[in-house]
């Protein structure tokens, strides 16, 4: 990973005074006078005398002793002042199980789907250190639940899925299984019958994309695309668990893209284990046995189980046979944390000194105590004994508390809210994509919060929450490395009220959590907003937000968007080259409705950011000295090690001014 320095200041100043110290020494130094010095005849026998040789031999090399130990011990200090130290990604060892409820959305499921929830929340509530994860699939899939340790959004998000279910078959009952025709309703029942679909669509429209060319129930594809919903599927060696709810009966138009029995194997492949369910009601569903044959053989083909129609699952059931499963140890990266590295250095300084010190007592000793000035002596005696003390300093490496030292912020739940629209991708942020800055400043913020839970939430034309709270930053990496540019043909104007509700879940769920923990919400964005709707307040949620910023990128002038494979977006009335401009009178209340500053980040290039990421370093450890933590001490070492170069440089004059220091 190499070395980093926190005071890159010190390295340019000790260069600097190195260059100073040696011109001057150089240009001051007594130099002999050719022209009036005596010169001395036939010298040659005497240069040609074993003695002389010696002397000029052992001066020669104490000379260069004496410069490459102050060189060295210099250099040291210099780089010790600098603070070096190496960032270090953090990983925790844990053993847990990734569990993943896939379940068939399509409506000969909803009855036996709705019975299962409850015993799904209880699995979730029972789960201890598992992460759980939630796909939904029809004709297409989507993650409903990320992977994530946070049970209280799991159970949320089933609260939710309760509801459509519950919807579905009132929309069965009433209206589907009564009327052959939409316009066969009554007036009287159609409000309750566009509620109905409203809650529907708020589903369907992400789980039945393109049903009119495919069909429904795309069973295969179902099971492989939560297969590879798995973080880090092929990078990492974990327990792995699918319970795939269906009753395993496709009803597409033509061949599938995946089979069951393809996606069975593609499970096996990745030592993924699959508890199949089907979610029939009693065995009066005519089930074929087909249907029921292929399902238990690809759930046995992973080495998992198959659950009969009509079986009476219970939380304790599923939880008995997921405890089963064989546990890996695993490794999941929680932070990045920045540790002093002095160690090397040290050795360095420590070894340059012990050749001064040799040398200058040798030198001493060698041309007798008496002989010489006394108070060259002294001189060098007092520099050395203080420089002893500095590097003494530097070795023993004393610290003190304080709470704005580098710990772990382990007390906070980080929310990032994205703005994911069309014209985040405009290129006026420092010669780039504004999205670019954002992910650049995401992982800035999650470096500088070491241990925090952080989770991601977007936002274009509705709102995702891509990945609730969790510890493990490098499932946050790689969904922002994934991060595109929605479609234009599907984009429909951005607005900013999107990432209200989104963001007022992960708040809430932030604040069930038991400890003194602080809730930071950083939300990124240009402001612009284009579907013609005027910006609602968010002042509701002020009181859910301990601290944060909205972040605004971007120009008032505007920047152009380049659309994969169809170069600058143009707009459609005049054919010129779009350009989005940011507008901050929206970002600037949004900022005062949570009660958080507002930055302009092209603008700023990150300082301001830092220093609201110290405050927010000072509030973490606030709240944890206010809680009994006393963890957090600061390095002074640095202080030592100054010391310690300023009186090399003094050192170096003399020896070069003078020809030595005694």
């Amino acid at each position: 990973m190499g070395v980093n320095f926190h005071n890159i200041w010190a390295l340019i100043a000790g260069a600097l005074l190195i260059a100073g110290v040696l011109f001057a020494a150089l240009k001051l130094r007594d130099k002999p006078d050719k022209d009036e010095s005596l010169k001395a005849a036939n010298t040659a026998r005497l240069k040609a005398l074993p003695l002389y040789r010696r002397r000029l031999i052992e001066a020669r090399i104490l000379r260069f002793l004496t410069y490459a130990g102050v060189i060295a011990a210099l250099a040291a200090a210099v780089l010790l002042t600098a603070r070096p130290y190496k960032r270090e990604t953090l990983k925790d060892t844990v053993n847990r199980r990734d569990i993943f409820l896939c379940i068939d959305l399509s409506s000969s499921n909803y009855e036996g789907v709705k019975d299962l929830v409850q015993a799904f929340r209880e699995t979730v509530s029972g789960l201890n250190g598992d992460r759980i994860g939630i796909s939904l699939f029809n004709t297409s899939s989507v993650q409903y639940v990320p992977m994530t340790e946070d049970y209280d959004f799991a159970l949320q998000r089933l609260d939710a899925l309760e509801g459509y279910l519950n919807a579905q078959e009132a929309f069965m009952t009433e209206f589907a299984q009564k009327y052959d025709s939409v316009y066969d309703i009554p007036q009287s029942e159609r409000s309750r019958y566009e509620e109905l679909n409203r809650i529907l669509a708020s589903f369907d429209a992400g789980i039945t994309a393109g049903y009119e060319l495919k069909g429904t129930s795309a069973i295969g594809e179902g099971l492989a695309s939560c297969l590879f919903s798995f973080p880090e599927l092929a990078a990492e060696e974990r327990t792995r668990i699918i319970l795939f709810v269906t009753d395993n009966k496709p009803e597409l138009l033509g061949d599938p893209l995946v089979t069951l029995k393809e996606a069975a194997e593609m499970c096996a492949y990745n030592k993924v284990v699959v508890f199949g369910i089907d979610p029939a009601v009693g065995l009066n569903m005519a089930e074929s046995e087909a249907s029921i044959s292929e399902m238990k053989e690809a759930a046995e083909l992973t080495g998992g189980k198959f659950y009969e129609p009509g079986t009476e699952l219970t939380a304790k059931d599923i939880l008995t046979d997921i405890q089963s499963s064989k546990i890996m140890t695993t490794k999941t990266a929680t932070s990045t944390m920045d540790t002093d590295t002095p160690q090397l250095f040290f050795y360095v300084l420590a070894a340059g000194f012990a050749v001064i010190l040799l040398t200058t007592i040798y030198l001493i000793l060698r041309r007798g105590i008496r002989r010489g000035k006394l108070s060259r002596k002294l001189t060098a005696l007092i520099m050395l004994l203080a420089m002893g003390a500095g590097i003494a300093g530097v070795g023993i490496r004393p610290m003190y508390l304080s709470p704005s030292a580098d710990i772990k912020t382990n007390n906070l739940d980080v929310a990032f809210v994205v703005d994911s629209t069309i014209s985040m991708w405009a290129e006026d942020h420092s010669g780039g994509p504004r999205i670019e800055g954002v992910k650049k400043d995401i992982q800035t913020i999650m470096n500088s919060l070491p241990g925090s839970c952080f989770c991601l939430i977007r936002f274009d034309d509705g709102a995702d929450i891509m990945t609730p709270f969790t510890q493990d930053i490098s499932a946050i990496s790689d969904i922002l490395d994934q991060l595109s540019m929605p479609s234009y043909a599907t984009a429909q104007g951005s607005s900013l009220n999107t990432a209200h509700d989104a963001i007022g879940a992960m708040m809430e769920s932030a604040a069930r959590k038991k400890g003194h923990r602080k809730t930071i919400v950083f939300l990124f964005s240009d402001g612009e907003t284009t579907d013609g709707s005027s910006l609602m307040s968010f002042r509701d949620l002020n009181d859910l937000v301990d601290n944060g910023a909205v972040l605004g990128y971007g120009t008032e002038e505007g920047g152009r968007m380049n659309y994969p494979g169809r170069g600058y977006i143009r707009n459609v009335s005049d054919g010129s080259v779009a350009l989005s401009r940011l507008d901050e009178a929206n970002l600037h209340k949004i900022a005062n409705d949570l009660g958080i500053p507002y930055i302009n980040e092209t603008r700023d290039m990150g300082a301001s950011l830092l220093t609201r990421l110290h405050s927010i370093r000072l509030m973490s450890r606030d709240t944890a000295f206010a809680n009994g933590d006393r963890d957090g001490y600061a390095e002074t070492y640095h202080f030592f090690s100054g010391f310690v170069a300023l009186l090399l440089l003094a050192w170096l004059f003399l020896t070069i001014y003078r020809g030595g220091v005694a």
